[in-house]
C-alpha cells in the first residue's frame, strides 16, 4: 500500500507510517510497577497540551479529544509527566491514544502503568484494547509488545490542507 496521493488543490502536511496493533496475548495487570495514576480533568488542559506538543513537535492536541473517554494521567511535583487516554470505540474494542512522557520523565515505566490502567478498564468493559503506533517508534512498541499486543496491520496516516480555489 503506497502513501496517499492528494489532488491538485490539496496540500499533505504529515504523512507517517503507523502500525494498529491489537492486545490479543495475555495481560498480567500484576506485573506493572504501582503508579499514581489520575484522572485528568479539563482543567488539565493547558498541561496535557504542552505535554502533548513536546512529545509531537508541530502538532497541537485538540481539546475535543478529552470528549471521547477521558484522559488518566501522572503528575509529579503538580505537573502532568505522562498521559493516556480512551478514543475510538467499535463495538467489541476500544483505542488507547495520545500516550506520552514528557521528556526528562521517561524511562520511570508511566507509559507502561497507563496503558495497563486503560487496559484494564477496557477488558472490565468485555472489550479488547488496541492502539497505533509509529513504525518508527521501537521503545513504544516493545512496551506495547510486552503488554501483550500484536500487529495487525500497516496503515499509512496523511494529513492534508485544502488550499485551492473553491
Amino acid at each position: 500500500m503506497r502513501p496517499l496521493e492528494p489532488p491538485p488543490g490539496w496540500t499533505v502536511t504529515r504523512q507517517v507510517e503507523l502500525y494498529e496493533m491489537v492486545q490479543e496475548g495475555p495481560f498480567d495487570p500484576s506485573q506493572i510497577r504501582n503508579a499514581e495514576i489520575v484522572e485528568l480533568t479539563p482543567a488539565d488542559l493547558p498541561q496535557m497540551s504542552a505535554l502533548y506538543e513536546a512529545t509531537r513537535p508541530g502538532r497541537k492536541l485538540s481539546p475535543r479529544l478529552y470528549e471521547l473517554g477521558g484522559f488518566v494521567g501522572i503528575r509529579r511535583e503538580g505537573r502532568v509527566v505522562a498521559m493516556a487516554c480512551l478514543r475510538l470505540h467499535f463495538t467489541g474494542y476500544r483505542e488507547i491514544s495520545t500516550v506520552g512522557t514528557l521528556p526528562g520523565h521517561t524511562g520511570r515505566g508511566y507509559a507502561t502503568a497507563l496503558v495497563s490502567e486503560l487496559c484494564k478498564r477496557i477488558h472490565a468493559a468485555g472489550e479488547r484494547p488496541f492502539l497505533t503506533v509509529r513504525s518508527d517508534n521501537d521503545r513504544a512498541k516493545e512496551i506495547y509488545v510486552r503488554l501483550g499486543f500484536k500487529d495487525r496491520t500497516l496503515l499509512h496516516s496523511t494529513t492534508v490542507r485544502w488550499d485551492g480555489a473553491r
